[in-house]
């Protein structure tokens, strides 16, 4: 191997001085790393932390701000509930004091709020369910819960079980006197006894005279007994003390027609300007134009309110006693027959289509039979109305009126109203015969046999008949 001259080794750095530059470049390397890492270090430390405080501080002022809209939302709508609950106009009151629990679902005060609004509505499903969240928030139910559970029930028309307390609680005048003598009221309109509801009216209006709620009970009272004169003081009264009440309004405007058309014409283009939809002013406005004898502009109201409803029965009678007077009998005589399939308690419809047939020679014997048909619905008709206005009154419990009125509603096609008269009986006499048998015939009927024959072993083998084969 060659070796290095002398002067080439003295020209070579040495190795240690090597090894000294080799460990002074990694501690340069390693200086820069760590200064580098050290502020980056003070970074985070100082102005990170900064920021991520900004942040934080941020979304909490935005969550703050939140929280305050949708809290204001909610004052909102409760403040709005209050308002038209204090002008009596539940419904709509009930819509927003909802809209207010979607935020605040744990304020027991304003579920019972909502659940006193709904029931003064007639909501029943609603109010059962916002009275027992109430009880639930609260841990118990407190005396003014427990009293509007009462009044659920007795406007609902669960008069027996609370009746009494009821009227103890009005006999000792108590606060919440006014609000007992409009639930009952209520309840004993459901019930059919308007004479016990007329004294619960004629009571809370000594109270308050301007009670906007009882006033429109008691003229819709009188207008259902023929009392067209006083129906419309109450509802001038009503429209006095509320402009807006548009339902006192279309009431008024409908016992007008007779007496004063012109006045209900001037009602139903007011209630037309605001409801050009509601089928019920379409109606009205069209019986006053052939009132007034202005028969093509009201067939073209008819028709409009059957293009939207064809099964409208009094738009059907209404028409086709526009097309009897135009001499097209074969056509009135379907509108007529429409109209009874739709409501066969239309005794209107039945007495048109008499005239119809009547006109058409060789159609004696069924002219004849229409007019049995038509003398039993007004006799029917009559029959509910005298239950309705004196006996229900007189013996509100007496099970016999409870089928009857039973039998009349199942006899006329509203099978949910028939069939809960007859298990009002039975609530009250839990063997009533005659009950048990209509409500076996009617479920079988229905094809629902279980119930059918659950109440045909309730029979007495004395009492029992054998059900008509099914069709």
């Amino acid at each position: 191997m060659m070796e290095l001259s002398e002067k080439e080794k003295s020209s070579s750095p040495p190795a240690d001085r090597l090894n000294a530059g080799g460990e002074w470049f990694s501690r340069a390397r390693e200086n820069v790393v760590v200064s580098y890492l050290a502020r980056l270090t003070r970074f985070f430390r100082g102005g990170s932390r900064r920021v991520l405080r900004k942040v934080f501080l941020l979304t909490l002022i935005g969550a703050a701000l939140a929280a305050a809209g949708i809290n204001l939302w909610a004052w909102h709508h409760f403040r709005e509930a209050g308002r038209l609950a204090e002008r009596q106009r539940f419904a709509l009151a009930y819509v927003h004091y909802a809209h207010s629990l979607q935020v605040w679902r744990w304020s027991a005060s304003t579920h019972f709020r909502a659940g006193r609004t709904a029931r003064r509505a007639g909501l029943y499903p609603e109010a059962e369910q916002h009275l027992a969240e109430c009880q639930r928030l609260q841990g118990d139910s407190s005396l003014a819960v427990a009293l509007e559970k009462l009044l659920l029930r007795a406007q609902s028309g669960d008069l027996n079980a609370v009746e009494e307390s009821l009227w103890k609680y009005i006999e000792k005048d108590k606060p919440e006197t006014p609000l007992i003598l409009e639930a009952l009221a209520r309840g004993y309109l459901r019930m059919l006894r308007s004479g016990a509801a007329l004294r619960c009216l004629r009571m809370l209006l000594e109270r308050e005279p301007n009670h906007i709620e009882a006033l429109m009970m008691r003229a819709e009272i009188n207008e259902s007994n023929n009392d067209a004169h006083e129906a419309r003081q109450d509802y001038r009264r009503v429209l006095e003390l509320d402009p807006e009440r548009d339902d006192a309004r279309l009431h008024l405007a409908k016992t007008l027609l007779d007496n004063n058309p012109e006045e209900a014409r001037a009602l139903f283009e007011y209630l037309l300007s605001r409801q050009p939809d509601n089928l019920d002013v379409l109606l009205g406005m069209a019986q006053t134009q052939q009132t007034l004898g202005e028969p093509d502009k009201a067939r073209a109201l008819l028709e409009t309110v059957l293009a939207k409803n064809p099964e409208n029965s009094k738009a059907l009678t209404k028409l086709g006693t526009l097309t009897l007077d135009a001499g097209k009998v074969a056509q009135s005589e379907s509108l007529f027959r429409k109209a009874i399939a739709v409501d066969p308690t239309n005794h209107e419809a039945h007495f048109s289509l008499y005239r119809c047939l009547a006109q058409q020679p060789g159609r004696e014997e069924e002219t004849d039979a229409q007019v049995a048909r038509y003398k039993r619905v007004k006799a029917d008709l009559a029959q509910l109305g005298e239950i309705a206005t004196k006996e229900m009154t007189r013996t509100p419990n007496d099970p016999n009126l409870h089928y009857e009125l039973g039998a009349l509603y199942l006899r006329y096609g509203k099978p949910d109203v028939g069939v809960r008269w007859l298990y009002s009986a039975l609530k009250l006499e839990p063997t009533h015969q005659r009950s048990h048998q209509a409500l076996a015939d009617h479920f079988q009927r229905r094809g629902d046999k279980e119930r059918a024959e659950w109440h045909r072993l309730q029979l007495r083998p004395s009492t029992a008949k054998p059900v008509p084969a099914q069709p």
